[in-house]
C-alpha cells in the first residue's frame, strides 16, 4: 500500500495508528511550517504551498482542544507523483461550521459550504474565503482536488467541483492536492 492510501486509510481508523505517523507527522504547526517551507523550496511554487498552507493551518486552527485522539496532522509530499495529502483526526468541518450555521444538517452541505460560501468557524471574525482560496487555485491550475470529512467529499477534476455522501466515515479531515509544475 502507498504512503498516500496509508495516510488516507488513517483517517478512517477508529482509533488512531502510530504506525503510520513515522515522518509524515506535525504535531504542531510549527513543524508544519517547516515542511511548508521545505515544500516551497523544493517545488518553487508559491500558489501550491499557500493553498496546502490553508488547509493545514485550518486542521490546527479549528482542532484547537478538539482532537478525537492524536493532535496535529499528517503531511506527505510524493514529488514524483506530484501529490500533497493532509489529513487530521480533529472535529471536522461539520462541528467547526455547525457552530455559526446550526442548520448545517450533515457533511456533505458543511464541505459545500466551505468551498462555496463566505462562511467561518471562527466567527465573529471575517474570514472564511480560506477553502474557496484553494479550490478557485486548484481550478485555475488544473490541479485535483479531493476532500473528505465526516461522510461529505468534495472533489475537483478538470475544473469541475462537486459533492458526494459516501458510506465510510472519516474521522476528521482528508485532502489530496494533485498538481502540475
Amino acid at each position: 500500500m502507498s504512503d498516500i492510501n496509508l495516510i488516507k486509510d488513517w483517517a478512517f481508523l477508529e482509533k488512531a495508528d502510530n504506525a503510520v505517523l513515522r515522518d509524515n507527522y506535525c504535531q504542531t504547526r510549527d513543524v508544519f511550517q517547516t515542511r511548508l517551507a521545505h515544500l516551497l523550496a523544493e517545488t518553487q511554487n508559491y500558489l501550491l504551498v499557500a493553498s496546502i498552507g490553508e488547509i493545514g493551518n485550518n486542521s490546527f486552527d479549528h482542532n484547537l482542544g478538539n482532537w478525537r485522539d492524536i493532535p496535529g496532522i499528517i503531511f506527505l509530499h510524493d514529488k514524483k507523483a506530484k501529490t500533497v495529502v493532509i489529513a487530521d483526526r480533529g472535529q471536522g468541518i461539520k462541528a467547526t461550521l455547525s457552530k455559526v450555521k446550526p442548520d448545517i444538517k450533515d457533511d456533505q452541505t458543511a464541505v459545500k459550504a466551505a468551498l462555496t460560501e463566505t462562511i467561518s468557524g471562527r466567527a465573529p471574525e471575517q474570514r472564511g474565503n480560506g477553502l474557496k482560496f484553494v479550490s478557485n487555485n486548484v481550478v485555475k491550475n488544473n490541479w485535483s482536488f479531493y476532500l473528505q470529512s465526516g461522510n461529505g467529499i468534495a472533489e475537483i477534476k478538470e475544473g469541475k467541483t462537486s459533492f458526494q455522501t459516501i458510506a465510510e466515515t472519516a474521522n476528521g479531515c482528508s485532502s489530496v492536492i494533485k498538481y502540475q509544475d
